[in-house]
């Protein structure tokens, strides 16, 4: 019974924000979720992306062989690196021109599919604030209608156009500032494994086309991780 009442407590308190807020409120709040529910996706995307330790994958293929390190990254089957490593064991026998444009292939593809959320979570976070100022807006022209109608005598009135104002210009920081911090820190964390992966794939082009006497297509040194000069 306690817990049936703090949940309606908690529900009405919440109605009485949405509607002290007025429309613009309500928009704010579908954003703020959709954001966010974009953004976990896309975390999960990261962490698939992360895969097993490369380095484990090194210290495997020494000891243990080619077969066995790939057996120990397939238990993560969508990492960045074992991506573009398969790539390199599926067209080894057409040569590293074929290798290198596999690879390119894999690293477009994932780009393209982690850059289309990521987007759509950079734009909710700059809609916030100003479907926020929206509010705001909309709040001091309702403040001005009642000093119209009303004058300067009821301040009860007043707060009503005044709370609409600053509940909405509040909503929109609140929904902006953690999805755009959490946003930064996941674009960080994707060039880092992006980065990362690509590396070691041309690590591992290296090894295995290192005793076949066949010319490795060269990076420029100013080029960005999958510009082939």
């Amino acid at each position: 019974m306690i817990v049936g009442v703090d949940q309606n407590s908690v529900l009405e308190a919440a109605l009485n924000i949405l509607f002290r807020g007025g429309w613009v409120l309500a928009p704010i709040f579908l954003l703020g979720w959709f954001g966010w529910f974009l953004m976990i996706e896309r975390y999960g995307y990261y962490f698939m992306l992360r895969g097993r330790s490369i380095s484990a994958f090194w210290k495997n293929l020494e000891k243990k062989g080619e077969s066995f390190a790939f057996e120990k990254l397939n238990r993560r089957r969508y990492g960045y690196f074992l991506a573009l490593a398969e790539d390199i064991r599926k067209h080894r026998d057409e040569g590293p021109v074929a290798v290198r444009n596999a690879m390119e292939a894999t690293k477009h593809d994932i780009d393209v599919n982690l850059s289309k959320s990521l987007k759509t979570i950079s734009t909710c976070a700059g809609l916030a604030p100003m479907m926020g100022l929206l509010g705001t807006v909309s709040g001091m022209v309702h403040t001005f209608e009642t000093i119209q109608l009303f004058g300067f005598g009821n301040p009860v009135l007043l707060a009503d156009g005044i709370s609409e104002a600053l509940l909405t210009t509040q909503a929109g920081l609140l929904v902006a500032f953690p999805l755009m911090l959490a946003y930064n820190y996941l674009t960080g964390c994707v060039e880092k494994v992006e980065q990362e992966a690509w590396s070691e794939a041309l690590k591992f082009e290296s090894y295995v086309f290192e005793n076949s006497g066949c010319a490795l297509p060269e990076t420029s040194a100013g080029a960005t991780p999958g510009e082939v000069k």
